[in-house]
């Protein structure tokens, strides 16, 4: 099995970043909008699907903030499947403009939500070993590698 791309969009404004919110049996979790680059789609064009399916948004793609493997035989996830491995692409979202309802959300999505970057700590957030790098906005380490 060959890893699967997914770019991911950070938007931030003041001290809040929008996140896609969702709800299963462990109540609301939330995660930055964004997903899985189809085969012979660009980054830049899964970006501008994933915001409009996800979010009704348009914006622009920014610079690459940080990279992150994720690979569940390294460290069993329960809600994702066996040999899962997911190379995330983290981009800068510039400009968000709300211009039409979500269009194909993501199973268990419930909507977005702009979320105080205090916050991230007390809810159900993922990548959770990234809460740190969100807060303060330290993309310094642009390779975040397969965290534990």
């Amino acid at each position: 099995m060959n890893p699967r791309l997914s770019v991911r969009a950070v938007f931030y404004c003041q001290n809040h970043i929008l996140l896609c919110k969702h709800q299963d049996d462990r109540g609301f979790w939330y995660i930055t909008p964004g997903g899985g680059v189809e085969h012979g789609e660009t980054l830049e064009e899964a970006f501008h699907r994933e915001l409009m399916e996800e979010l009704g948004i348009q914006a622009e793609m920014g610079d690459v903030l940080c990279i992150r493997d994720l690979i569940t035989d390294r460290s069993p996830t329960p809600y994702l499947p066996d040999h899962f491995h997911q190379l995330e692409v983290f981009v800068e979202g510039i400009k968000p403009n709300f211009i039409a309802q979500a269009s194909n959300l993501d199973p268990a999505q419930i909507g977005y939500e702009w979320v105080h970057l205090d916050k991230l700590d007390n809810i159900l957030f993922f990548p959770k070993e990234l809460v740190s790098v969100f807060q303060n906005r330290d993309f310094s380490t642009i390779y975040q590698g397969h965290k534990l």
